[in-house]
């Protein structure tokens, strides 16, 4: 048998070992190094994108945004956090064990006040046992409180896109793989925070209190801490949550819900409560929710080691305060700049909060006609800008220090555009779209809506799990497992990504910063106070502020990015005992 000059072959080897020295020898070096490059390129060409992608990260350190980054030895991420392949301000720690209690440590430290880690539903589901009315049961649809049937089915079944993806192409042409929906979340925080809005911020509380509380699985990781409790503060009717507090949280903190049909005004103070329409609130909700007592524990800490001790532990403030805005309940005008300042404002003055979450308005059933949707991307590009600049107040150092804008209409149009493609809608897959590309397709298909169903018919994109169920009169059709009407969320499915987005954000402000003594009640002062383990002097301190704020805001847009989106979230972040955290430094 012949074989080319410059092909390696089993006999060429065995020649190779009798040669003598020289030139021979030379001659069969040449050739075993050729075999391997070209064994190597083969491999090389073979490996999947996302792979080869991975190598040039790992070499390179860069971003989904494209930016190099220093090195991770010289961040400012807490001992043992790695930056992920994807992102500058978004860190993971792995621990060596199985010990539940690791992710409760995490955040212990004074630097981390706010971590989560990510699991397969069907080892730590998220059982929504906290929403007893607002969510969406399989099997044959039913309405109202006699439960009648609609003729219509939920199966449960979501779009594959929507599970589990293989080299998604995103808008930078970066593939990413990972699972979309298919996980669940626990999040560790020392933190107070309080989430304000209508029914479908409740539905977003209740999941998000089970996901602080370790309902997902983790009670052992209390040890001999006190275990956590929800306590219904007040209801706003018969059997439906108006004020609740759930304490302690893993990591010792409390989150909170306030139930309110539009911002929080002055000028609301006295009129009806929710569920009545206006936003009317009063003294007696607000000293209910500051002085609610639990049974928790307070760290003390010396030069060596920190303990904690047991004890009564009173809400006081919170740190946090979220806010949906609630368009539906309050007309796309009554949305102002200045309500929406205000309601900030009153965050601070009335609850002690210093940072302020902001979330954008969604596409919904209540966004009717194309001004409408014109009116509400205002609404959502003021919110943004409300936030961007807020730092630039004259008195910045005297309330809230930051306001931080959570994607949750950008989430909403990656959910409905994926379940449109499923239905067969021509639209961009929403990795690919960018702001200008919901723009203008929406219009072409978002107000294809149900028909004859009432005031509020829901977009068939939003709701219906296939096309062949709707029939002639396009009435009625079975349902999806992603929304249960043209508003709420099915939150079995949706609210983890909330979850785990909201306390991405929240880490962008608080974690890797550290105030000293001279803090007041958790305001920022004029004096001097410590970032990352440096001494900073506020006094001449402009060109930190906007330092910190540029890295928020990066750290802001990563977190909306990867979880407030179909985002895949990378396999080897689930169920592997992998806390991951965000960084503003």
């Amino acid at each position: 048998m012949t074989t080319d000059e410059h092909t390696p072959s089993i006999q060429s080897w065995e020649d190779c070992s009798t040669m003598a020295m020289g030139l021979r020898r030379t001659r069969c070096l040449i050739r075993l190094l050729s075999f391997a490059a070209i064994l190597s390129y083969g491999i090389f060409i073979l490996a999947s994108p996302r792979q080869l992608m991975r190598l040039l990260e790992a070499a390179f350190d860069v971003t989904n945004t494209g930016a190099v980054l220093v090195d991770n030895h010289a961040s400012s991420l807490p001992l043992g956090f790695h930056r992920t392949a994807y992102h500058k301000h978004v860190g993971t720690f792995h621990h060596n064990d199985n010990n539940d209690n690791n992710h409760h440590n995490a955040t212990s430290s004074s630097s981390l006040r706010i971590s989560f880690q990510l699991h397969d539903p069907e080892t730590h589901p998220l059982t929504n046992k906290y929403n007893l009315y607002v969510k969406c049961p399989l099997g044959k649809v039913t309405v109202g409180k006699k439960k009648v049937p609609t003729g219509e089915f939920r199966s449960g079944e979501l779009p594959p896109s929507l599970l589990r993806v293989e080299d998604d192409i995103d808008s930078r042409g970066i593939p990413r793989s990972g699972r979309v929906l298919d996980f669940t979340v626990s999040i560790s925080t020392n933190l107070k925070i309080l989430l304000i809005g209508d029914s479908v911020m409740v539905q977003l509380a209740q999941a998000f209190d089970e996901m602080a509380m370790m309902g997902t699985g983790h009670h052992n990781s209390y040890n001999n801490h006190p275990q956590p409790t929800r306590s219904i503060v007040w209801e706003a009717w018969r059997g439906h949550n108006g004020g609740t507090i759930a304490a302690p949280t893993l990591g010792g903190g409390a989150t909170a819900l306030w139930r309110m049909t539009a911002l929080l005004s002055k000028s609301r103070k006295g009129k009806p409560p929710a569920n009545s329409a206006g936003g009317g609130w009063s003294d007696t909700e607000i000293d209910a929710l500051l002085g609610h007592s639990y049974q928790g524990y307070t760290t003390t800490t010396t030069n060596s080691s920190s303990n904690k001790h047991n004890s009564t532990v009173t809400i006081g403030n919170f740190d946090v305060v979220v806010f949906r805005v609630m368009h539906g309940w309050m007309k796309s005008h009554e949305i102002t700049h200045d309500r929406v300042v205000e309601a900030i404002e009153l965050s601070h003055e009335l609850l002690g909060a210093t940072t302020v979450v902001l979330m954008t308005v969604p596409f919904t059933n209540n966004v009717i006609t194309v001004e409408e949707i014109l009116k509400v991307k205002e609404i959502n590009n003021d919110i943004r800008e409300i936030a961007r600049t807020w730092h630039t107040r004259t008195d910045y150092n005297g309330g809230v220090q930051n306001v931080l804008v959570l994607e949750y209409g950008t989430y909403y149009n990656h959910i409905i555009w994926s379940s449109a493609i499923h239905l067969g809608y021509n639209v961009t897959p929403p990795l690919r779209a960018t702001e200008q590309t919901f723009d203008n397709e929406g219009p072409t298909f978002l107000l294809d809506r149900l028909q004859n169903v009432g005031e509020w018919p829901a977009s068939i994109s939003m709701v219906c799990s296939d096309t062949s169920s709707l029939g002639t009169e396009r009435n009625k059709c079975d349902r999806n497992y992603l929304y249960l009407d043209g508003m709420h969320t099915c939150p079995e499915t949706l609210a983890s990504r909330y979850g785990v987005g909201l306390a991405c954000l929240i880490g962008c402000a608080y974690n890797g910063r550290r105030t000293t003594n001279n803090s007041n009640n958790g305001k920022a002062t004029n004096a001097n106070r410590e970032e990352d383990g440096q001494t900073i002097n506020n006094n001449n301190d402009n060109d930190n502020v906007e330092l910190h704020q540029q890295n928020m805001r990066a750290c802001e847009q990563e977190c909306n990015a990867q979880f407030l989106s179909v985002m895949p979230l990378e396999e080897d972040w689930i169920d592997t005992n992998t806390t991951l955290a965000s960084f503003s430094g």
